[in-house]
């Protein structure tokens, strides 16, 4: 988590690739329009480990057909040698959910020096409820394609969002046409028009982004913290003499906040995100130094995690002292 930054939607690399950003892992350039970004571990050569979402009717809205079309695209965490593989999706009842994989062109290989064509990336289409009906869940389950083990993570996008706005609509499908037979390593290539992550615009992109018109989210894969600037006495130096500072901050709409001092000096505090993807919440501080590990954790069980810059309390912090020069006579 970093304060004051926002991870931006728009991705462009057919590959998966990962930044780490203070103590948040998050996908980065190459995961195309994320809306969330979930971690997982492969413990055991050999065997697979689930990750589980919820869709709900608050935080999504399915397509004219009454469904999404989901992608779902994985890859290692940094300093993990582990080579995800995603193996299968599962209903909360067990069944199995048909997907698909897209395998990369012989072009792409040579040219990415990928050890497979096989795609990380899957699709498939899944039932969302209606407003009123009971949240679904799915279960995401994950092997390593080799004997090393380590943590993964697992990023969903809404194939056809090709502005990265959270929506499919008839303008996704108009840039995608738009960029009809580039690959990726032509000039003006957008990943963000690869539904399919298979590092060429074809007509099957635009048929899977045509099922998915209408299809919305509002889960957010960014988390911001900021100390009010009223709350930062004296000088902006997060040394302050106020007792109860404000932080304000945005995420997931509806998800829950965690202020926690790492060192317990301060009883830290929770609030809810706003519908419109907002929060604020006071948090007492303790004496000397305060360094807060905030969570965010929403709906569809992305949880977010990471330490913010210190603030300090100070019954004499530093302030601005204006002087006037003398004259000389």
């Amino acid at each position: 988590m970093n304060e004051s930054r926002e991870l931006q939607r728009n991705r462009r690399k057919p590959v998966l690739a990962v930044d780490a950003l203070e103590e948040r892992r998050v996908l980065s350039a190459g995961m195309g329009s994320t809306f969330a970004i979930v971690p997982g571990s492969v413990a055991e050569a050999g065997k697979a480990t689930t990750v589980e979402v919820k869709f709900d009717s608050t935080h999504f809205t399915p397509g004219a057909r009454g469904r999404i079309v989901l992608g779902i695209d994985v890859a290692a965490d940094p300093g993990s040698q582990v080579k995800p593989e995603i193996v299968s999706i599962r209903s909360a009842n067990g069944r199995g959910v048909p997907f698909q994989r897209a395998t990369y062109s012989q072009t792409i290989v040579k040219t990415q020096g990928l050890l497979s064509p096989r795609s990380s990336a899957v699709t498939a289409s899944l039932t969302a409820p209606r407003e009123g009906q009971a949240a679904t869940s799915y279960r995401v389950d994950v092997r390593g394609s080799t004997s090393e083990t380590g943590a993964y993570l697992l990023g969903f996008y809404l194939p056809g969002d090709a502005d990265g706005d959270g929506v499919v609509s008839k303008d996704d499908i108009q840039k995608i046409a738009a960029q009809f037979g580039k690959i990726s390593t032509d000039d003006g290539y957008s990943f963000d028009a690869d539904s399919n992550r298979d590092g060429k615009i074809d007509i099957r992109d635009v048929r899977m982004a045509g099922q998915n018109v209408g299809a919305k989210t509002i889960i957010s894969p960014v988390t911001s913290v900021n100390l009010d600037p009223a709350s930062d006495t004296g000088v902006s130096d997060r040394i302050t003499n106020q007792r109860v500072v404000k932080f304000i901050g945005s995420a997931s709409p509806n998800a829950s906040i965690t202020f926690a001092e790492i060192n317990g000096n301060s009883p830290g505090g929770t609030a809810t995100v706003g519908a419109d993807g907002k929060y604020t919440i006071d948090v007492q501080l303790g004496d000397g130094s305060n360094t807060f590990k905030v969570t965010a954790a929403d709906a569809f069980g992305q949880v977010i995690s990471g330490a913010i810059a210190p603030v300090n309390y100070s019954t004499n912090p530093p302030t601005v002292v204006n002087t006037i020069p003398k004259k000389v006579s």
